[in-house]
């Protein structure tokens, strides 16, 4: 069987003639569920989940067929965790019987959240989820800084003063430290532990109770998964993690549709960038694209200061070093 390269997959790239007949395909391969799908854009810079998603969400769930078995493809690089629980409640009471996850490429941080209150996740050989531990931003274009940092830093320094540091050689470092925001990371990380503990329990880790215990704290503490980025491939899921994971052999027509899908939406997104497009979200009957403008805001260029006209009434005679009249304000 001949694959199709990601060049010929994107030559031509139409929801009615390419994408919808791909989600019915997949609709089938998996026994009847119904597949919806949310898809950010790897080329803007606020393609995170965030609560203006809710909406179009909503409309993509609404615009189904009523069914109790439902299955999310999902490709984000993470954002707003109370939002991510709000799309997963509403995943759970649209599809009470089932609910699974498909993850073409990668469902991190705030989209690995929604996986772990899956009853399924389906991975390919190269879908990676990731930790859950939180992030603080200053702003929205500045990378962001890791709870458990804040938490660490503090306790550096006091270890160093322990060992003999003399404790004014940290009064500068000390003073750029705010009480709550060390309060803030303490208080985050305890409720990403406790969001994933609670829908492990419930589902993908329901008949090992402190196995979903571990992994909550594995994945929400930073300290077992020490950066924020970090791969957890379809081989740690399922022999580490022990979640209720399984992997699309990557020579099957699932895996194939499921790629197609995934990278024509991805396409789709980088062709209407203009546009801001952020995200997609699509199903068998709608597809739905999410712009975002950015407006940046240029400094203004400070105009050269052009010195005051000279007049003779205003500036009278002046005298020039050697003591003559000079020969600037006069007629």
């Amino acid at each position: 069987m001949t694959r199709a390269t990601f060049k010929e997959l994107i030559a031509t790239n139409d929801f009615t003639r390419h994408r919808h007949p791909l989600i019915t395909r997949i609709e089938e391969l998996l026994d009847g569920a119904k597949l919806i799908t949310y898809t950010a854009s790897p080329y803007h810079p606020l393609s995170s989940i965030l609560i203006q998603d809710i909406p179009m969400f909503e409309d993509l769930l609404r615009s189904i067929e009523p069914t109790d078995n439902g299955v999310l493809m999902i490709n984000s690089p993470g954002g707003d965790g109370d939002v991510a629980e709000k799309m997963l409640m509403m995943c759970r009471r649209r599809f009470p019987a089932s609910f699974r996850v498909i993850v073409p490429d990668y469902a991190k941080s705030a989209a690995t959240m929604i996986a772990l209150g899956s009853d399924e996740i389906l991975m390919g050989y190269l879908s990676e989820l990731g930790p859950i531990d939180p992030q603080f931003r200053t702003a929205a274009y500045e990378p962001g800084t890791s709870a458990r940092s804040l938490i660490d830093g503090l306790e550096l320094i006091r270890n160093k003063v322990a060992g003999g540091d003399p404790i004014q050689l940290y009064y500068p470092l000390l003073s750029q430290i705010r009480p709550e925001m060390i309060a803030r990371a303490e208080s985050a990380i305890n409720g990403a532990r406790e969001y994933a503990e609670k829908w492990l329990k419930q589902y993908q880790l329901k008949h090992d109770q402190k196995q979903a215990e571990s992994v909550s704290q594995w994945l929400s503490e930073g300290k077992t998964y020490k950066s924020h980025g970090k791969v957890i491939d379809v081989s740690e899921c399922k022999n580490v993690l022990k979640l209720n994971v399984t992997e699309i052999d990557k020579h099957s027509e699932l895996w194939d549709k499921v790629w197609e899908l995934y990278c024509r939406e991805v396409f789709f997104l980088m062709q209407n960038q203009g546009q801001g497009a952020a995200k997609l979200f699509e199903n068998e009957k709608a597809s739905l694209v999410l712009n975002v403008a950015i407006q940046v805001a240029l400094p203004q260029r400070q105009q050269p200061q052009r010195p005051p006209p000279f007049s003779h009434r205003a500036c009278g005679t002046a005298s020039s070093a050697t003591g003559e009249p000079s020969r600037w304000g006069q007629d």
